[in-house]
Formats: C-alpha cells, sequence, structure tokens
C-alpha cells in the first residue's frame, strides 16, 4: 500500500472550498491558504491546508464543498454532511466499510472535519453507530468473520488518515497514556480517544492492542502521564485481565495518575476504586474529562 501523501490540485481546492480557481490563486498568493508548489510552478494542496483555512475563516465553511463533487454521489453526501444527518451517513460509511472502500469512509470523515463537526461528535454520532452495526451483523452471523475485519480496519485505515489533517493545539496540557489489556485485540476506540486528547492539547502516548504489563511501569518513570485510558471491547480470562487492571490502577495511584476506562470489557471487570478509576460513556465524556 502507498503511503504516500494525497495532493489535490487547484481545481480539486477550488471545487472542495466553493470558490474558481482564480480565488484559490489570490489566497496563495496573499499567504491565507498553504499550499505546495511543484518544481514545474504548479500548486498542490494537502488536505491539511484546507483544513487549517477552514478553521481560520469559519464563514467560508458555509460554502465549501465538503466532498469533492466528481459524482451524484458526491452531490448526496455534501448535502448530507451539511446537514449533519448522521442516519444517512452511518448507514453509508457502514457499507462502504463493509465494501472495503476506505476512501469513501474517508471522504465523510474529513467532510465532516472540514465542516467545523468536533470530533467527539463525528466519533459519537458517526463511528460508534456504524462499529456497531457491523458488530451486530457478524453476531447474527449475516457477514463472516474476514467480512468484519475488512470493515473494521477501512473504519481504523481512514481514522489514521484523519489523523493528519487534524489541528493540534503547539502547546501541551499534559501527558495521558491510552493502552489495551494484553489479550485486547480492538483499539479502534483507543485509538478515537487518542485523537480527542490529542487535539485538546494532551501529549499522547499511545500503546495500541495486546499491551504488555511488564513494561507499564517503565512507561510510568520515563514519560510520567498524569492520565490513563484504558479501552477493552471483550475480555477473555476475567480473573487475569483483573488482575492486569488491578495492577495498573495501582501503579497510577503510585504515580498520582487518574484513570479513565471503556468499553463493554469492563462488564466483566470490577473497579475496585472508584474514586481512582471513572468510567467513560462516550467520547464526549473523553473531550470533557
Amino acid at each position: 500500500m502507498s503511503h504516500e501523501l494525497q495532493t489535490l490540485n487547484s481545481i480539486e481546492a477550488a471545487n472542495i472550498l466553493g470558490v474558481n480557481v482564480s480565488t484559490i490563486k489570490r489566497w496563495t498568493e496573499e499567504g491565507k491558504l498553504e499550499c505546495i508548489k511543484t518544481a514545474g510552478g504548479h500548486r498542490k494542496f494537502l488536505m491539511s491546508h484546507l483544513a487549517a483555512f477552514l478553521e481560520q475563516n469559519k464563514k467560508k465553511t458555509s460554502r465549501a464543498n465538503l466532498v469533492p463533487l466528481e459524482s451524484e454521489i458526491d452531490l448526496l453526501l455534501n448535502y448530507h454532511i451539511m446537514k449533519g444527518n448522521f442516519d444517512y451517513l452511518v448507514n453509508f460509511v457502514r457499507e462502504q466499510a463493509l465494501a472495503g472502500n476506505r476512501e469513501r469512509v474517508q471522504q465523510v470523515l474529513n467532510g465532516l472535519y472540514l465542516g467545523q463537526y468536533p470530533l467527539h461528535v463525528i466519533y459519537d454520532q458517526l463511528l460508534t453507530p456504524a462499529l456497531h452495526q457491523i458488530g451486530d451483523l457478524w453476531a447474527e452471523e449475516k457477514i463472516s468473520v474476514i467480512e468484519e475485519h475488512f470493515a473494521s480496519q477501512a473504519i481504523r485505515d481512514s481514522l489514521i488518515r484523519l489523523q493528519g489533517i487534524i489541528r493540534i493545539p503547539t502547546e501541551k496540557i499534559g501527558a495521558a497514556l491510552c493502552l489495551n489489556f494484553s489479550s485486547e485485540l480492538h483499539d479502534i476506540a483507543l485509538k478515537m480517544v487518542d485523537h480527542v486528547l490529542e487535539a485538546r492539547g494532551f501529549r499522547v502516548l499511545f500503546s495500541g492492542q495486546i499491551t504488555p504489563p511488564l513494561n507499564i511501569e517503565q512507561v510510568f518513570a520515563a514519560y510520567h502521564p498524569e492520565r490513563v485510558y484504558i479501552s477493552s471491547t471483550r475480555v477473555e480470562n476475567p480473573p487475569a485481565t483483573q488482575e492486569e487492571f488491578d495492577r495498573i490502577c495501582q501503579l497510577s495511584a503510585e504515580h498520582h495518575a487518574r484513570v479513565f476506562v471503556g468499553g463493554n470489557g469492563f462488564r466483566a471487570l470490577e473497579i475496585k476504586n472508584p474514586a481512582l478509576a471513572t468510567v467513560l460513556h462516550s467520547f464526549e465524556e473523553v473531550f470533557l474529562s
């Protein structure tokens, strides 16, 4: 898979921002819109350039085409993104993810973010319902395990690509450790927590899935996180996972770090010190935590 930066030309940038090409040229010459100049003098744009421009010029969002207009589907997507019609967008993302169409999933995420929807709203109202629906289809044996994996990976890859246009504050307000248990194979929710915290201004240490518990003490000693966020989707061995969770809580207490937990896996675990560990039920709560 290619990891090259995806760029837009002036026509595509104008299409997205809802202006003509001459306006794009003027904005770049005035320093209002960043671009990359090729050796031949052509302007190329990253999605991060457009995101920064719309963030600084919020009034122009109302006329932006948040998905490049190339087909009737694009027009429909723009309409539903502008209207915030998440019922339509959840169904669209679910079907595109099941088809392995990462580009379409990416367009919806980019469009909503460029349209000034907060990350926690995108994750609570779009991706969480879409992932639950995909999980339900698998549980009901309406899709195979491999189809569920294809869909989940399409969403995960799109999330990672979205990270490239998220506006990150330069000044940090603290350090946060995001981790899964050592037996956890699902880290999509944790990646969304990572994004929300980073956008708030935290320096995020993201360990992802299958975190070896023996190394966590070294992380505390080296990075001094003030917060620990743990996501668990499914617990296969409750006694072993409980022991691991208790150890993390003990280390957090010793290092004066707050613990935040979320996910269905915690239904199988006991929070022995509610004053130390806070249960979060949504990405809005992550944003407000």
